[in-house]
C-alpha cells in the first residue's frame, strides 16, 4: 500500500504563507536622491550604461557611447563620498534609458 506524506506539503504551505506575509511589509528608509542621467541614448541592457568619469569618480549615469573612455587610464583606488559606482549607486539600463539605483 502506497502512503502519501501531508507533513512536508503542510510545513512547506505554511513557509509560503509566512514568507509571502513576512515579504510584504513597506520598505523603509531613505535611499537618498539618484543622480540624473545625463544621456538620452536608449540602453537595452545594463553594460550599455557606466558613469560620467573613470575610476568609480562619476557622478551621473549615461550611456556609454556619452561616456569616457577609460581604457588607458590609472585608478588610484579612492572614490568619492558620492560616486555612483563605488559603492553609492549601480548604474543600470531601466525602462530603455541609463539610470542610477542608488541604496543611500
Amino acid at each position: 500500500m502506497h502512503r502519501t506524506r501531508s507533513v512536508p506539503l503542510a510545513a512547506l504551505v505554511l513557509g509560503a504563507v509566512l514568507g509571502w506575509a513576512a515579504g510584504c511589509g513597506p520598505v523603509e528608509g531613505d535611499f537618498g536622491v539618484a543622480p540624473e542621467p545625463l544621456s538620452n541614448r536608449v540602453c537595452y541592457n545594463d553594460s550599455d550604461c557606466t558613469g560620467n568619469a573613470c575610476c568609480g569618480e562619476g557622478t551621473n549615469p549615461t550611456h556609454v557611447q556619452d561616456g569616457p573612455n577609460c581604457s588607458n587610464v590609472r585608478c588610484s583606488g579612492t572614490c568619492p563620498v558620492n560616486g555612483i559606482e563605488c559603492g553609492r549607486c549601480l548604474v543600470i539600463c531601466r525602462d530603455s534609458r541609463c539610470e542610477a539605483a542608488c541604496s543611500g
